[in-house]
C-alpha cells in the first residue's frame, strides 16, 4: 500500500516542481541585445551630433547616460527597484546596443527554456520588460538620428548649464549610492561635468 502511494505521488511531485519552474520563468524571455543597425543619420554627421541624438533619445525614456568610451555610451534605467545597464555603441552609420547589468530583471546567463520541440536550450534570460525597453530605446535612438540635434557647445546658457550639471551630478550620486556606480567611476563623471 505504501509503495503504491509513493509510485502515484512520486511523479504528481516531479509535475508540480515542473510546474512551479515553469510558472517562475513565465515573465522570463531570452535576452535580446540590439545588433548593428543603421542610425539613420544623414551622411556625413559628426560623431558628437549622433551621440547627442542618442543621448537625447535615451533621456526621453528615462534612461541616464554616461561616456564609456570614445564611440561607446552606458546607460542606464531605473525603474521602481528594478534597474539595467547597457552599452550602446555607434560610429557614422550604425549602433548598438549589449547587456552590461541588471538588478531584480532575474538574469540568468545560462538559463534554459523549453521549445516547440520539447528540448530545453540554453541561452541568457532575463525579465521580459528588459527586451521591451531596449527595444523601445531602439526605435527612439533611430528616429532622433534622422534628425540629430548639433552637439552642446560652449556658447550654452551659463545659467542653464550650472542646473543641467547639478542635475547631472544628482543623478550620478543617485547611482552610485545604488552601487551602479563604484565611488571612482562617480568622481570621474563628477570631474568630466565640473570641467564643462
Amino acid at each position: 500500500m505504501k509503495m503504491q502511494r509513493l509510485k502515484i505521488i512520486g511523479p504528481i511531485i516531479l509535475l508540480l516542481c515542473v510546474v512551479a519552474g515553469f510558472a517562475g520563468n513565465a515573465a522570463a524571455a531570452t535576452l535580446q541585445n540590439i545588433p548593428h543597425r543603421p542610425h539613420g543619420a544623414p551622411v556625413g554627421t559628426p560623431l558628437p551630433n549622433i551621440e547627442a541624438a542618442i543621448k537625447s533619445a535615451a533621456q526621453d525614456l528615462g534612461w541616464y547616460t554616461a561616456e564609456d568610451a570614445p564611440g561607446i555610451l552606458r546607460a542606464f534605467l531605473v525603474i521602481r527597484s528594478h534597474e539595467a545597464e547597457v552599452a550602446i555603441g555607434y560610429d557614422e552609420t550604425n549602433f548598438w546596443i549589449d547587456y552590461r547589468d541588471s538588478v531584480n530583471l532575474n538574469y540568468r546567463p545560462d538559463g534554459l527554456r523549453a521549445t516547440k520541440t520539447r528540448r530545453a536550450e540554453k541561452g541568457p534570460r532575463i525579465h521580459k520588460n528588459y527586451n521591451a525597453w531596449v527595444s523601445r530605446l531602439a526605435d527612439r535612438i533611430s528616429a532622433r538620428a534622422k534628425n540629430p540635434p548639433k552637439a552642446t557647445s560652449g556658447a550654452a546658457n551659463t545659467a542653464d548649464q550650472i542646473l543641467l550639471i547639478a542635475d547631472e551630478l544628482e543623478k550620478l550620486d543617485g547611482l552610485r549610492q545604488r552601487g551602479v556606480l563604484t565611488q571612482a567611476e562617480f568622481d570621474a563623471q563628477k570631474k568630466k561635468l565640473l570641467a564643462r
